[in-house]
């Protein structure tokens, strides 16, 4: 779960809780383990930010590879 800041919020930054960090608008927090989602659906729920789907390419294209020429000489 990926979710985005639509406003700065305070919140818990490890799982204990007893760290806290601000999250500010614009970050995308990428929801890992369980506290974070409860974390995450917090937020969500509470208007600080909006749940966002990150596609990566799941494969590259092959470069192709330009044989290059000696130069030769001429006489």
């Amino acid at each position: 779960m990926q979710i985005k800041m639509t406003q700065n919020a305070f919140g818990t930054a490890n799982q204990s809780g007893n760290a806290s960090k601000e999250y500010k608008e614009g970050d995308i927090i990428d929801c890992k383990e369980q506290w974070q989602v409860n974390l995450g659906n917090s937020f969500v729920s509470s208007g600080f930010a909006m749940e966002v789907k990150i596609t990566e390419p799941t494969e590259k294209k092959a470069s192709k590879k330009v044989a290059k020429k000696k130069a030769t000489k001429k006489k």
